[in-house]
Order: structure tokens, then C-alpha cells, then sequence
């Protein structure tokens, strides 16, 4: 009798310690998608604040068209804002002038290569401690045909030879992150010239009032004292017309030259990030600003 009471008693502890593990475990996985559930609301409402960002970045942009053509650092668009708190959010931005760099797409024109541009990119390459026969590769990747621009340049026979074959793009690039499919490029050659190369949809001048040191040389490389005397002042007193920029340089400019320049740009970078409960979120966006219209965003993507 005493035997079958122990074996009773030491059932029901059996029972509610395995009751018990079950309820632990059921509590657990609840509370598990419980935080699961938080994080994708929070992550959806940090979208939502990026969006509303970039919608932010945008009218900046259309009221900086209303008032002048000029565009330059001093200007209130170019002002980041570091910690904007919304609700339960922190909102971070920035807008870029992509205008203000040398645009690889410039390369080629008219489906041919821009001798003028090739030579400034091999000048930017070579500035930045680069093969300059990078450029003839670029101006395969971008160009229609089948003839290598130059002892660099690489068409389909190259690329389709390598372990994991594809071809050219033969179009104009989207975003500068395809230089790391062209012959020569790797994750340091690209890391070097991010910050000074862009992939504009068309080709554009120069906005000579935010481009770098290294790109205004890599076109005007007799006018070093110039290009430096400018960078001081052009905050408070930007170029305005192209006549300043003829009389601001330190030579004549050819016809085709005139066309590489100008002061106003139509191109430009957002970047948005956003810190909701444990969400960080980040967002890069490239926007084309039109006159008398509100600016249109090209593409969007998230930044890891």
C-alpha cells in the first residue's frame, strides 16, 4: 500500500514538473513571437519614417529650385540633419550633390567614347593611385559594341571566360556598385573612387560649386591654384553663371569643354536612417530634380 502511494506521489510530481516544462516552453515560443511581432512593426514603422524622409529630402529640393539655379554648399539642402526625434524614432539625413561628381556615364557619347572624359577619368584613376587603363574597361561595359576601347578595355569574350561567366551591360550604368563586375575593379579600387564618381542616367556637366579637389583637377588639371582658391570661398560665394566660370579658370575653354561645367546641378543623393526600438534602418535614394516640378526619385535601396 505504502509502495503504490509513493509510486502515486511520485506520478503527480512527474506530471506537474512535465506540466510545468510544457507551460515554460509554450510562455517562451509566446513570448518569442511576441517580440517577433514588435520588431516587424517596428521595422515597417521605421520604413515608413525613411519614406516619409526621402518625401522630406524631396520638397527640400523643389523649394531650393524655386528660389535659385545655383546650388552650393552653403545652401540649406547640403545641411544634414543629425537626430530629428519623431514618436518613438530618431531620424537622420543627408542630401548630396551627385552632380559634383565625375559621372561615368559621361564616358561615352552618343555611343562613342568622349575622348575628353576619358581623359579626365584616367586623371582621377591616376590621382587616386589606379590604373588609368581602368577607363577603356568602363567604356566597354557602357558602349554597344564590340571593339575594345584600349589595351584595359574588356568586352563579352573576356567576361564570358571567367568561372562565373556573364556579359557587359552595354548600357549606360545605373549605380556606381557595377564597377565591381568590370575587369580591374576590386573592393578597394571601388572604396577609393566611391566618393568622387557617380552613375547619372544622362550625361551632365559638372557643378564646378560642390565638386572635389580631385575631380575639378582631374578636368582642369593646369588650374590647381584656382581650383583650390575656389573650394575657400564658394560656401559663401559660389560661381554663378558660366561666364564666371570662364573668367574663374585659368585658360580658355573650348566649346566642348563649356558643356563639362555648371553651377547648377539636377542630381542628387539622399540618404535616410532611422532608429526605432532596436530597428536601425537605412536608405539611399537617387532623386532628379526638374524645373516646375516636384523631383522624381530613380531608385531606392536599402544600405546594409
Amino acid at each position: 500500500m505504502r509502495y503504490q502511494r509513493g509510486v502515486a506521489i511520485i506520478t503527480a510530481i512527474l506530471i506537474v514538473a512535465v506540466s510545468a516544462s510544457a507551460a515554460a516552453l509554450m510562455l517562451a515560443q509566446q513570448s518569442a513571437m511576441v517580440d517577433q511581432a514588435m520588431l516587424v512593426a517596428a521595422r515597417a514603422q521605421a520604413d515608413n519614417y525613411a519614406r516619409a524622409g526621402l518625401d522630406w529630402a524631396r520638397g527640400v529640393l523643389q523649394e531650393d529650385a524655386r528660389s535659385d539655379k545655383v546650388d552650393f554648399p552653403g545652401e540649406g539642402w547640403a545641411q544634414p540633419i543629425a537626430a530629428l526625434p519623431v514618436e518613438r524614432a530618431i531620424v537622420s539625413g543627408s542630401i548630396a550633390d551627385e552632380q559634383g561628381k565625375f559621372n561615368l556615364n559621361n564616358l561615352v557619347r552618343d555611343n562613342r567614347p568622349s575622348a575628353l572624359d576619358v581623359q579626365a577619368f584616367q586623371r582621377l584613376l591616376a590621382s587616386m593611385g589606379l590604373e588609368p587603363a581602368l577607363a577603356d574597361a568602363v567604356v566597354d561595359w557602357i558602349d554597344t559594341d564590340s571593339d575594345l576601347s584600349g589595351p584595359g578595355g574588356a568586352e563579352d569574350a573576356y567576361y564570358l571566360s571567367l568561372r562565373k561567366p556573364y556579359r557587359t551591360a552595354n548600357a549606360a550604368m545605373m549605380q556606381v556598385e557595377e564597377l565591381y563586375q568590370v575587369r580591374g575593379f576590386d573592393a578597394k579600387a571601388v572604396a577609393k573612387l566611391r566618393p568622387y564618381v557617380s552613375a547619372l542616367p544622362a550625361n551632365t556637366a559638372l557643378n564646378v560649386n560642390t565638386a572635389s579637389a580631385p575631380v575639378l583637377r582631374a578636368l582642369l588639371p593646369e588650374c590647381a591654384q584656382q581650383i583650390d582658391a575656389l573650394i575657400k570661398v564658394r560656401n559663401a560665394k559660389p560661381l554663378r553663371s558660366m561666364d564666371e566660370i570662364k573668367r574663374w579658370s585659368c585658360r580658355a575653354l573650348s566649346a566642348a569643354e563649356e558643356t563639362r561645367f555648371d553651377v547648377g546641378s539636377s542630381y542628387f543623393y539622399v540618404r535616410v536612417q532611422v532608429a526605432q526600438d532596436d530597428v536601425e534602418l537605412s536608405t539611399d535614394a537617387l532623386v532628379s530634380r526638374v524645373a516646375n516640378a516636384r523631383p522624381t526619385l530613380l531608385w531606392r535601396r536599402p544600405r546594409y
